[in-house]
């Protein structure tokens, strides 16, 4: 089904780590209920610009428009709490606190019934159910994604940001964890932008893409189109 009300709009975003341009000038939008990947290499600037929606870096130039709050003046705390969640690159696991320790911090800027929103999880990763009591640093690198998605859409956030979702996951797990992002986006709404090295797989997973190249925008379009093109072939899926 096309959606056609606009959740993410960037426009000329320009960030900086000191006199080094990461993101020069680029445009980006997420409608509600799509799944937008971001495509690139690394330092590409997928993770800076991920890092500036969400207030940890401020931008130079443009504007980040979030369910119609301008967000490049903002907080992270208060970023989270008008709806963005995020599965941050390396999934920032707090290892000594369990897996319910974990999830219970997803909500802790969100006012929601933590217990339904629990089965819900438990639902979709019937692993964390039986690992709930363990501490994160011993599960499994699936298996603490599994925990990251879990703890980010706990709290039943607008947008869920995913930085690098199949780093250092086997093939098996890329592809069950890309399925259930689908399926929380058709099952429960969930609107979902991917910033993601592995362009196969967010192609295959995703309804449209931009690709990313020393910070600029250099393509975008429907997924399944991009899939098809020979430069994308030739740079991203080793044709």
């Amino acid at each position: 089904m096309e959606q056609t009300n606009t959740l993410l709009k960037i426009e000329n975003l320009s960030v900086y780590y000191g006199p080094i341009c990461a993101v020069k000038k680029i445009d980006l939008e997420v409608k509600q209920g799509e799944i937008v990947a971001v495509l690139g290499a690394n330092g590409a600037g997928k993770s800076t610009m991920v890092n500036t929606i969400i207030g940890l870096m401020k931008a130079k130039t443009g504007s980040i428009q979030f369910d119609g709050k301008e967000l490049t003046k903002m907080r992270t705390d208060q970023i989270i709490q008008s709806g963005i969640s995020v599965v941050p690159e390396g999934r920032g696991m707090l290892s000594e606190m369990t897996v319910m320790e974990n999830l219970q911090m997803g909500v802790y800027h969100h006012k929601v019934d933590f217990n339904s929103n629990l089965e819900m999880i438990f639902s979709y990763f019937p692993r964390l159910k039986e690992r709930q009591w363990q501490k994160a640093g011993t599960l499994s690198g699936g298996e603490q994604q599994m925990l990251a998605i879990g703890r980010s859409i706990i709290g039943g956030p607008k947008l869920l940001l995913m930085d690098e979702l199949s780093l250092a996951l086997s093939p098996l797990y890329v592809d069950n964890i890309f399925k259930t992002l689908v399926q929380l986006r058709n099952e429960k709404g969930f609107t979902i932008l991917l910033a993601e090295q592995n362009a196969r797989k967010a192609l295959q997973y995703s309804d449209r893409a931009y690709v990313l190249d020393l910070g600029k925008t250099v393509m975008d379009g429907r997924s399944s189109e991009l899939m098809d093109d020979p430069f994308v072939q030739k740079a991203y899926l080793g044709a």
